[in-house]
């Protein structure tokens, strides 16, 4: 004779703990979509300061040219990626000279605004190269010292590097 195990649990014990399984699954499955979302937002809120951030270091990176003196050869460089790139941000060098280029846009200041163009007021046109013979007008001399200053949009962002050649 086989001994066959039964279940001494009544019917209505089991209806009660199938009912808390089902109840402890929804409580889990709410605070696992409650966190999701948290965890959304948290992206998003960090992200966009992850954006401003590298804004501000674009700035601080062209900021750095405020006051300070360059050789004219790395002004060259400096003038050749910013076209190679074409970011967007003027480069004007006036030499000893009394030579004023102006390169990749023209700075525009007026009285509502001031921005970059790719045309200037009397239709200046930005050069695309620097000039490499001594006679060329605009030539940059590699060994000159030329001291920045940097000028922002209407919005504040730094738009503009002038660059002047220093005796």
């Amino acid at each position: 004779m086989t001994l066959l195990k039964t279940n001494h649990i009544a019917d209505s014990t089991k209806i009660i703990l199938l009912v808390a399984t089902v109840i402890v699954v929804c409580l889990l499955c709410i605070t696992g979509f409650k966190l999701v979302n948290e965890g959304k937002s948290s992206v998003t809120t960090n992200s966009n300061k992850l954006k401003e951030m590298s804004v501000k270091y674009t700035d601080v990176d062209l900021s750095l040219y405020e006051g300070s003196l360059i050789h004219g050869s790395e002004l060259v460089s400096l003038i050749k990626s910013v076209i190679d790139e074409n970011q967007y941000l003027a480069i004007e060098v006036k030499n000893l000279s009394g030579d004023f280029t102006t390169y990749n846009y023209v700075y525009l200041v007026d009285d509502e605004s001031k921005r970059l163009e790719k045309q200037g007021a009397h239709d200046q046109l930005p050069r695309k190269e620097v000039p490499k013979h001594k006679q060329e007008y605009g030539y940059i001399n590699p060994m000159a010292l030329f001291l920045g200053s940097t000028f922002q949009d209407s919005n504040g962002s730094i738009v503009c590097i002038h660059f002047e050649q220093q005796p």
